[in-house]
């Protein structure tokens, strides 16, 4: 089978991670496999604005700030046939694979909630802790499984979060709202409860715009 390999930003690299069917008879998936599934999904209402010299995505009448994505990429590997079928998922002819796969990740997203966790080492102590508790306790109640996206990330690929914390801040895990924008944070080591209160919070304050 013809195959092509697509540099990505390290940012949707990971960002893929977060959509892997990891109950799947398969195991983990492929880079190729997720794509393949985020396009058979995807929700071709999900457009591209030029608004105020910003660029923002638009999904089900809500505005997602396109993100700043850092000169680092990840090869990957796909097969020729994917490859053409997100040339054809293009909304204009110089638009990047980069931006096709952000639209594909924002129609997966939807309306949901984004808490990401911000760790140095999936090694440290405090961030197995976190990680934990969100993904095998508070996801799987469909309360916050159906309000939040929860994304574990390595600064390594985030400079702006790397230069601006040191590892004893770390982890560092912020809620972020439908437009990209930081609502609430907290840094080191976490007091689960409050974890759960808050997130708990804004999910009830929120309720009117979570499909």
């Amino acid at each position: 089978m013809e195959t092509k390999t697509v540099k990505i930003s390290a940012e949707l690299y990971e960002a893929l991670d977060f959509c892997r069917d990891r109950d799947s008879d398969t195991g983990w998936e492929s880079k190729g496999t997720i794509i393949t599934k985020l396009l058979a999904r995807y929700d071709d209402t999900c457009q591209l604005i030029h608004e105020n010299s910003d660029y923002w995505f638009v999904i089900n009448d809500r505005k997602r700030r396109f993100p700043e994505l850092s000169h680092t990429t990840e090869n990957v590997r796909i097969t020729q046939d994917l490859h053409d079928r997100l040339n054809e998922a293009k909304i204009h002819p110089d638009e990047t694979i980069n931006t096709v796969l952000q639209r594909l990740l924002f129609s997966y997203y939807v309306n949901k909630l984004v808490y990401r966790i911000n760790i140095k080492t999936i090694n440290n102590k405090d961030s197995q802790d976190l990680i934990f508790f969100m993904r095998n306790l508070l996801l799987t109640e469909p309360k916050f499984n159906n309000a939040l996206f929860v994304e574990v990330v390595s600064v390594e690929n985030y400079p702006e979060i790397k230069n601006k914390y040191d590892k004893n801040t770390l982890p560092l895990s912020i809620l972020y709202d439908f437009e990209e924008l930081e609502v609430w944070r907290m840094e080191g080591k976490h007091d689960l409860d409050e974890v759960r209160r808050k997130l708990e919070a804004f999910i009830d304050s929120s309720e009117g715009f979570i499909d």
